[in-house]
């Protein structure tokens, strides 16, 4: 029994304050706790650094220096533009206003004869330009062509009509710009196994041949075709009375009647350009000797003959843009074969 009282005792002394001493001590020490203890440290002075650009931020900055230094550039412009303008309005009122006052030298009369001049000599020299252009790229308006490298039996290009060859009449037009000519060498040709010359178009050295019906029906334009140079050919027939003819760059050079009158071109053949197939489809093959090298491009057919200026139109400055109801270059599938490919 003398334990439990014992620790009873103790339980109470230490639940009890011993005096207002201790009482006092712990209150000053939760007070300095809280008051008189550590001081926070002051805040840290905001970073004058600049803070880091995102790629958004920085792509921004780039577009706006872009803009300033465009605007910049399009101001400079517009005054060169402007004094230019200026100048050449006060040379042409000093030349052609009758109130302008007088001026040494020269009459005004004189003066305009000599801008006259200038200007003719100017326009003749962009044609020249225009003309040695034309034998280096393609023609006005057509964006590529069919290159055929070298004379091969292997090269050639396969056409796909988008209607029938089944023909009372056609016009065909092409662009040539022949690297060689020998005494046949073959634009197109389109054949059956029964006649594999229904028609054909080729160079023989000083000649253009246009062939309907048979090797015995041809029609020869002596208009040789300059090498290294673009040229417009067209040929066309019509069954009834036999109507045939030849143009070279929009104007005529041979025509006949009589030529195949009543012949019907027939249906299921092959037409390839760039080379012939001898006796096509029963085991004939390609001749080395008629194939064609350099570019073609602007191949149309239509099944119709085209009025003068029609012909004249299809060889001008959007020639490629008109395309054959037959044939249409640019729509109609032709795929090289060999060597032969595109190039623009």
């Amino acid at each position: 029994m003398r334990l439990p009282a014992v620790l009873l005792c103790a339980l109470c002394s230490a639940l009890s304050p011993e005096g207002p001493g201790d009482y006092e001590l712990m209150y000053v020490d939760l007070d300095n706790e809280i008051d008189h203890g550590l001081q926070p440290t002051e805040d840290p002075p905001p970073c004058a650094c600049r803070p880091e650009l995102s790629r958004w931020d920085k792509l921004f900055i780039m577009l706006e220096d872009w803009r300033a230094r465009e605007g910049t550039m399009l101001q400079a412009a517009d005054a060169v533009l402007r004094a230019e303008l200026r100048s050449l309005r006060a040379e042409l009122g000093r030349l052609g206003t009758p109130c302008a006052p007088p001026t040494e030298g020269p009459e005004p009369g004189r003066a305009l004869g000599a801008v006259l001049e200038e200007l003719r000599r100017t326009r003749a020299d962009l044609r020249a330009v225009r003309g040695w252009a034309a034998g280096r790229w393609l023609p006005a308006g057509c964006e590529t062509a069919i290159l055929f490298p070298m004379r091969s039996r292997k090269i050639f290009g396969s056409v796909h009509p988008v209607t029938p060859m089944k023909l009372e009449s056609f016009s065909a037009c092409i662009w040539v710009k022949a690297t060689d000519v020998l005494n046949k060498t073959v634009l197109f040709s389109y054949g059956t196994k029964r006649n594999p010359y229904e028609i054909q178009l080729y160079l023989s050295y000083q000649s253009v041949v246009l062939v309907v019906g048979g090797e015995h029906n041809k029609l020869v334009a002596n208009a040789a075709v300059p090498l290294g140079k673009w040229t417009r050919l067209c040929g066309t027939w019509e069954s009834r009375r036999g109507r045939v003819s030849l143009w070279v760059d929009g104007e005529p050079v041979a025509a006949a009647l009589e030529m195949a009158t009543g012949h019907l071109v027939p249906e299921g053949g092959i037409l390839q350009i760039g080379q012939e197939k001898n006796g096509c489809c029963v085991g004939g093959g390609f001749d080395e000797a008629l194939a064609f090298s350099g570019r073609l491009t602007g191949f149309n057919i239509w099944d119709r003959v085209l009025g003068n200026e029609e012909i004249r139109e299809s060889g001008g400055a959007e020639s490629c843009h008109i395309r054959g109801n037959v044939v249409g270059w640019g729509v109609t599938e032709v795929q090289p074969h060999g060597g032969a490919q595109y190039v623009s």
